[in-house]
């Protein structure tokens, strides 16, 4: 028999009906307090129209950088005015005889046409002064390479020239290293001093070559063309470059 003066009751040993809930905890937020030496977090930058600032201020540079070199783009550009469009009128001749080819700056770029391709007019948002190279590429099969072309460059005495040439490919040969390769050779059209251009010697010149080029095509074969410029005009550079096989 227990003690039941000595005895500590302690209840059933089974849950009431009635759960006893323990009290909660209050619980605080704590702020954080950053490291000593931690900056403080910058706020977000204000929209200050940065593209439109830095077209400005990438314009003022380019006027400044050809002011500083004393180019005429002026100049410069009534002669790209004039090359364009007389390539233009090159390009839509032999549309007519279903021979592509493609100028470069892009006609979509220089040119609004009110009917394609022969009705248009210079776009005055465009910057003529500012093209450098102006060329127009034959895009028929078998005359990949085919190119006349026109840029700007400078003499070791500073001086600014324009040079015309064509290019045309001499074959293909495969290199062990390098896979297959075209050779280029260039054939000097025109060249003279970017303040002595003449468009009437220029016009000489382009009329040459563009009706060789044309009968060409007519003959569907280049090598009368090649025999031509080999011939007539003085030979220029001659290189490798890869061929998109």
């Amino acid at each position: 028999m227990r003690d039941e003066a000595n005895s500590l009751y302690i209840g059933p040993l089974y849950a009431t009906p009635e759960t006893a809930l323990m009290p909660r905890k209050s619980t605080r937020k704590v702020a954080t307090v950053p490291e000593p030496g931690t900056p403080a977090p910058e706020p977000p930058l204000a929209d200050d129209d940065f593209v439109s600032s830095l077209k400005t201020e990438l314009t003022k540079t380019q006027q400044a950088a050809s002011a500083k070199t004393g180019e005429d783009l002026s100049q410069r550009a009534e002669i790209n005015r004039r090359l364009l469009q007389d390539l233009w009128e090159v390009h839509n001749q032999f549309e007519e005889v279903s021979v592509h080819l493609t100028i470069d700056p892009s006609q979509t770029l220089f040119a609004t046409f009110v009917e394609y391709p022969t009705k248009w007019t210079f776009k005055e948002v465009f910057d003529f002064g500012s093209v450098k190279t102006i060329e127009l590429a034959d895009r028929a099969t078998g005359w990949g390479g085919f190119t006349l072309r026109f840029w700007y460059y400078r003499t070791p005495e500073g001086k600014s020239h324009v040079r015309g040439i064509f290019e045309w490919c001499d074959g293909e040969s495969y290199h062990r290293y390098s896979g297959w390769m075209r050779m280029m050779s260039q054939a000097v059209l025109y060249d003279s001093d970017e303040d002595q251009v003449h468009i009437g010697e220029l016009h000489r010149v382009l009329k040459d070559v563009v009706v060789q080029w044309y009968a060409a095509h007519l003959a569907r074969t280049p090598e009368s063309f090649v025999a031509h410029l080999k011939e007539k005009y003085p030979k220029g550079a001659s290189y490798a470059k890869e061929s998109y096989r």
